[in-house]
């Protein structure tokens, strides 16, 4: 009997999420304030100042309703942690995408770049130009994942003017952190290659 009633919690604590995640979405569908960010180019909302990142992806991903009104409220880590939750669990792109939009315009930079990414993901060429700039000023700001994005669009020539020197500077600013952080493991990636092609020339 223990063993039964221990799966009713289980399945009765699951059905309760789901409900929860399905009243987040209801919210931000009913919000057209979502709508508007969403269709705005990332670096049109860019904040002047970058606010400490703080996750709070566990708690999320628990409290999706929580979160988003705390969000709302105008807290940027709980739009940022939300986006981040709603990136795998649901399949409609646009929840996370607007999500990050909000927490971008709040003041998160990481938001930023992470919006200019979902939009190259989702939208292609079409939004290169915009995405390109994002990452210039996400970089500006000394985002690791900004620079490693920029970086490697000097590199290419697309979006942006071809500059190997400039890629060089802003890849190494990815590694602020150190060595063990993805974006400067991406970034040392990206200056091997265009230092190997020089040195083939």
């Amino acid at each position: 009997m223990k063993r039964v009633f221990l799966l009713l919690l289980w399945t009765s604590h699951v059905f309760a999420g789901d409900l929860d995640l399905k009243e987040t979405i209801d919210s931000i569908d009913a919000d057209e304030s979502y709508q508007r960010l969403f269709s705005e180019c990332p670096a049109e909302l860019f904040p002047e100042l970058d606010l400490p990142y703080k996750d709070y992806l566990d708690y999320c991903s628990s409290n999706p309703q929580s979160c988003l009104t705390l969000c709302n409220a105008g807290d940027a880590n709980y739009c940022s942690s939300l986006a981040n939750y709603m990136q795998d669990e649901v399949e409609n792109a646009y929840y996370s995408e607007a999500l990050f939009s909000k927490s971008c315009q709040l003041g998160l930079v990481s938001a930023c770049t992470n919006r200019a990414a979902g939009l190259i993901t989702h939208q292609g060429e079409s939004s290169l130009l915009c995405a390109v700039k994002t990452f210039e000023l996400s970089c500006s700001q000394r985002d690791g994942w900004g620079c490693t994005m920029y970086g490697l669009y000097l590199a290419q020539g697309n979006g942006v003017e071809r500059d190997l020197d400039k890629a060089l500077e802003v890849l190494a600013i990815s590694c602020q952190n150190g060595g063990q952080d993805p974006a400067c493991q991406a970034a040392q990636n990206i200056s091997s290659q265009i230092k190997a092609a020089r040195s083939r020339k």
